[in-house]
């Protein structure tokens, strides 16, 4: 290696043998007007050489005029070029000031060079601020210099504060420059960045099949090499790689890739806390690979479990898979269980809410509003950080949510959920005020609700007969194990018809689907709040449920008798009246000689007068 050029004066000291030949030979570069840097007091510029005084002077940015003994200035001072920046901000300040405003893009270049191509955010700022760019100026002209560089396709600007910004060969192919990128990134989030930065410029590559083969080799070396230390980062890079594949229209990848199900399978315990990290784009992905990843019944299984573990992004991802391949029975079916049990997240419950009109039709009603106050009073209960603030806010500033929810449900089932509002600590009372105004406004006779003598919750058991409920229950049986089984028989035939958007068979068979869904939920919440009764042993003072009425009508005389039954007894052809039909309620109550307006087939009314009133059944019917 040939030796620098030594000063003649630096010669005689190091023949002297004060100062070894290296030593001589940089001090020899620290002529006066050469610029350097000291890692504490920064950078200057030599002014003298006292050599006979064993010294040598600098003027520093910040320290104008400093003494250093020779040895130690060899020791800790480095020689910067003249076209270094931080010798151009000693040397030319005022340039360096001008060529900031004028090209915020060179300055950059010029930065990165003088830092062997990469340097961090922090680095530049701290090298423009506050001796180029005062901290308010230096936020925008980042600002300025960014939408600048966007353009510059080799200058890579981190997406993120903690990654580098990196100079690329000018005259490297892209694919090759952005290969390196990934190549020479760290770790796995500096490669999932580089992927990013590959898939926002992959217009500037020519050749995909070609170029990016090392990409993909790359991805799946590095995954198959680290997913058992940091799964999460290694399925988010390996999603990324198949939306790199799908963006530049790849059609496979090279022999021997790990594929995303591979790794699925391999980490199926894992996975769903592994998913949560993804980003909402990559969730749909992962997603509609279970069925390949898990066959048979396994990924609807997995999906489900799924469902009370992922973030509210995934909730939308996997109802939409299950319902694309015919599940949403299944989903149904889960919901209601999880509904019933309070086994679902803040996230589920906001995603039926939203969903009432689609996937979650079936299943919204008023055991999920009660789902959701008992979720809002627990984390009121427990107190500290609040875990429900989103569900809070779906449910009170969704102004249709509760007027919907409302609108169709038995009456004694609304009357609980609003003496539930009006009772629960978790809303002030501006809040249940305007929740409850919701509810009335959709169903004006819970305006007794707000009076003192309204009916107290022991009282709201549908009652029924034992017959009918066993007639409901005939009926529950035969939608589950015959008429949805067979709907979705009719679903998977319909769609082997073809384009599913020009398919009639099977838009009509999904519709079909969503009624037996809806009444099959309905049959189970009445069944679940149903009491059976035989009717014996019931009072004869008024009328009352399981009492045989004989009326008058006070305007003609003529004469007839009506038995109040049970909610679902109701038969006009034998007189038998539902107690929860307006007529039964315009007589219940009523004593003998007593009167009352009752509803007509034209919607008017007629007065009728009580005048019998005796036990439908005295004696329990025969087994």
């Amino acid at each position: 290696m040939v030796s620098s050029p030594m000063s003649p004066e630096v010669e005689k000291l190091v023949n002297a043998g004060k100062l070894s030949r290296d030593d001589g030979e940089k001090l020899s570069k620290l002529t006066t007007g050469a610029f350097c840097v000291h890692k504490s007091w920064g950078a200057g510029r030599v002014a003298e050489w006292d050599l006979l005084g064993d010294k040598i002077v600098i003027n520093f940015e910040d320290k104008a005029g400093h003494a250093m003994k020779l040895s130690f200035a060899v020791g800790s001072l480095e020689v910067l070029p003249d076209d270094h920046l931080l010798a151009r901000r000693v040397g030319d300040l005022a340039g360096l000031k001008a060529l900031a405003k004028s090209d915020p893009v060179g300055l950059v270049v010029a930065a990165l060079k003088s830092h062997g191509g990469k340097m961090s955010l922090d680095t530049l700022e701290k090298f423009m601020s506050p001796k180029v760019l005062t901290a308010s100026e230096y936020k925008s002209w980042w600002t300025a210099a960014k939408k600048a560089l966007k353009d510059k396709r080799h200058i890579v600007v981190p997406a993120k504060r903690t990654e580098l910004l990196v100079l690329r060969e000018e005259d490297a192919s892209p694919g090759a420059a952005m290969l390196l990128d990934l190549v020479n990134a760290r770790d796995l989030k500096a490669k999932l960045a580089a992927v990013s930065r590959l898939m926002k410029d992959i217009d500037l590559v020519n050749d995909p099949e070609t170029e990016l083969k090392p990409v993909f080799e790359e991805i799946s070396s590095t995954v198959s090499k680290s997913w058992r230390l940091n799964l999460k980062d290694s399925l988010h890079l390996l999603v990324a790689r198949d939306e790199l594949q799908d963006e530049a229209k790849v059609a496979e990848l090279p022999a021997g890739s790990l594929t995303l199900v591979e790794l699925m399978r391999e980490n199926r315990a894992q996975l769903a806390d592994a998913v949560n990290g993804l980003p909402a784009a990559f969730l749909g992905r992962v997603y509609r690979v279970f069925p390949q990843a898990f066959p048979e019944r396994g990924w609807v299984v997995e999906s489900l479990n799924h469902l009370t573990r992922t973030g509210g992004r995934a909730v939308a991802e996997i109802a939409s898979v299950l319902d694309a391949n015919d599940e949403l029975d299944v989903l149904a079916e889960f919901l209601k269980k999880a509904v019933r049990n309070r086994q679902l997240s803040t996230d589920l419950l906001i995603w039926m809410c939203k969903e009432r009109k689609g996937k979650a039709e079936s299943v919204f009603d008023m055991d999920l509003g009660n789902a959701i106050l008992s979720a809002l009073e627990d984390d009121h209960i427990a107190g500290g950080p609040k875990r429900t603030g989103r569900l809070s806010d779906a449910f009170t500033e969704d102004v249709g949510l509760v007027p919907e929810m409302v609108a169709d449900a038995d009456a004694d089932e609304v009357r609980l959920f609003g003496k539930r509002i009006l009772a629960t600590p978790v809303f002030d009372g501006l809040t249940r005020r305007s929740l409850m105004g919701r509810l009335i406004k959709t169903r004006p006779e819970m305006q007794a609700l707000m009076d003192e003598g309204s009916q107290s919750t022991e009282q709201m058991a549908l009652v029924v007969s034992w017959e009918s409920m066993e007639h409901r229950k005939l009926e529950l049986e035969d939608l589950v194990k015959v008429q949805i089984p067979q709907n979705k028989k009719d679903i998977q035939i319909a769609r082997e018809y073809g384009d599913l958007r020009e398919n009639f068979e099977y838009k009509s068979a999904r519709q079909h689907q969503a009624v037996l869904l809806r009444l099959q939920s309905k049959y189970e919440r009445e069944l679940r709040n149903a009491r059976g009764t035989d009717f014996v042993g019931v009072g004869t003072e008024s009328v009352g449920i399981g009492t045989v009425v004989d009326l008058e009508d006070v305007a003609t005389g003529e004469k007839e008798t009506h038995s109040v039954l049970g909610a679902w007894d109701g038969n006009p052809d034998k007189f038998i009246l539902s107690y929860l039909s307006e007529m039964a309620k315009a007589i219940i109550g009523k004593k003998i000689g007593e009167e009352a307006d009752i509803p007509t087939d034209t919607a008017g009314t007629r007065k009728v007068r009580v005048t019998g009133i005796r036990a439908y059944r005295t004696e329990p019917p025969l087994a």
